[in-house]
């Protein structure tokens, strides 16, 4: 399988991360709330390295994910 070059650019693929960290919090978190959990990891693992976005949009990313995933709101909702 082909992989983007941000993705597969570490010694251990980031979807290998992902997948290890949503099998260890299964059931501690509802289907959606993992998946904004996994979504704030990839943005986190690849920061910097995508072309064209830099470290602080990608953590920024990450940050507004991690909230939702904590929260069930994006960062600035009320």
């Amino acid at each position: 399988m082909n992989h983007d070059k941000h993705y597969s650019s570490k010694a251990i693929e980031p979807i290998e991360v992902i997948e290890e960290t949503i099998k260890r919090l299964d059931g501690k978190l509802d289907p959606i709330n993992a998946y904004n959990v996994a979504q704030s990891l990839k943005y986190i693992l690849r920061a910097g390295l995508k072309e064209g976005e830099s470290v602080e949009k990608d953590l920024d990313k990450a940050l507004n994910y991690l909230t939702r995933g904590v929260t069930g709101k994006w960062r600035g909702e009320e």
